[in-house]
């Protein structure tokens, strides 16, 4: 279990490298479009969207062919999920942003919240289901080193872009809710600095808690 997290610590520090390339190249992008947009699943369980994280293909890039993952995560508890609500809902949330934009066949992220307090869904586009698998294993190491594993779900699908998937999976989107979206920042360079050494100091202390 401790060479697994620790695999997927150097897995983060290295997308955290590539994201800084892509930035720097004017590759990440955040839109807009659907901030706000109610995305209502086959079960009528309604999650807004309140960020959109993208990469924009090189002039090589390969087709169009890719695959959806669907990450479910629901808080264990009412203190857990009404303080993960209040972190995600900041705009410092964005430090994560590096470490999934940079790791291999990253595409898109569509972040969204549930009507429930500690509900979240959150929906990637990754290029081949090598690359979703990839970044499955790393998120099941980070979330069993803290014990939230059981609050995770995942599913892989092969669709080419997200409404690929909410065409097959979802009753659809509905309307902007009358409130308005959060606002989605661009991450700073220092606070994804910031974010990098919370996780290593954070991973390493349940390291630590394991082998005492």
């Amino acid at each position: 279990m401790i060479d697994m997290i620790l695999d997927a610590v150097s897995e983060l520090a290295s997308a955290a490298a590539r994201y800084v390339r892509e930035d720097l190249a004017g590759r990440v992008d955040f839109p807009q479009d659907r901030l706000g947009t109610a995305l209502v699943l086959e079960d009528g369980t309604r999650f807004e969207v309140y960020r959109e994280t993208a990469l924009r293909k090189r002039g090589d890039a390969a087709g169009d062919a890719g695959v959806v993952l669907a990450f479910g995560f629901s808080a264990p508890g009412p203190e857990t999920g009404a303080g993960l609500r209040a972190l995600l809902a900041e705009p410092a949330a964005n430090v994560a942003t590096p470490f999934f934009v940079g790791l291999t066949g990253f595409r898109r992220k569509l972040w969204l919240a549930g009507e429930k307090r500690g509900e979240f869904l959150e929906l990637y586009e990754w290029e081949t289901e090598a690359d979703a698998d990839r970044f499955v294993r790393v998120m099941r190491s980070l979330l069993g080193a803290v014990d939230l594993a059981d609050a995770a779900t995942f599913e892989v699908v092969e669709a080419d872009s997200v409404d690929d998937y909410v065409a097959s999976h979802a009753r659809g989107w509905h309307h902007r809710s009358e409130s308005g979206p959060m606002r989605a920042r661009r991450p700073w360079a220092v606070a994804s600095l910031l974010g990098l050494v919370a996780l290593g100091v954070g991973l390493a202390l349940a390291v630590r808690r394991r082998r005492c």
